[in-house]
């Protein structure tokens, strides 16, 4: 029986997907491997742990010419890859993501699970 992360369906939230098509194509092309491998159940060497969340929030940073780019997406659930939030770093205190970025990842991670449970019926199971 071939296991459920080998089939996972992508699934954007708010503006990631507009926002996913308006990247400088080499960006894209980093979140889009991200992705693939995330939707297999492996993790990209670029993909770390988002580190304002617990495990299985993942944040790929992308770089095109002086502007940096981050893509946050959850494989907390086994059916799906949640990609929660695509935006272009402004914060002028170094490598810490904005606080209203933070509050709309916030958002969509609870809209995450609402929407798993709502299409799936199931609770996630999330490691704490």
């Amino acid at each position: 029986m071939e296991s459920p992360k080998r089939n996972r369906q992508l699934i954007y939230l708010g503006s990631s997907k507009k926002d996913a098509e308006n990247l400088p194509q080499d960006v894209k092309d980093l979140f889009t491997d991200a992705l693939s491998m995330a939707l297999v159940g492996e993790t990209h060497q670029d993909a770390k742990p988002f580190k304002y969340h617990g495990s299985g929030v993942y944040e790929v940073v992308g770089d095109y010419r002086s502007d940096t780019f981050r893509e946050i997406y959850t494989v907390h659930y086994p059916e799906v890859v949640f990609i929660i939030h695509i935006f272009q770093k402004k914060s002028k205190r170094g490598s810490e993501t904005p606080k209203k970025d933070k509050e709309t990842i916030e958002k969509r991670l609870k809209w995450a699970e609402e929407v798993y449970e709502e299409k799936y019926g199931k609770k996630s199971k999330k490691k704490k």
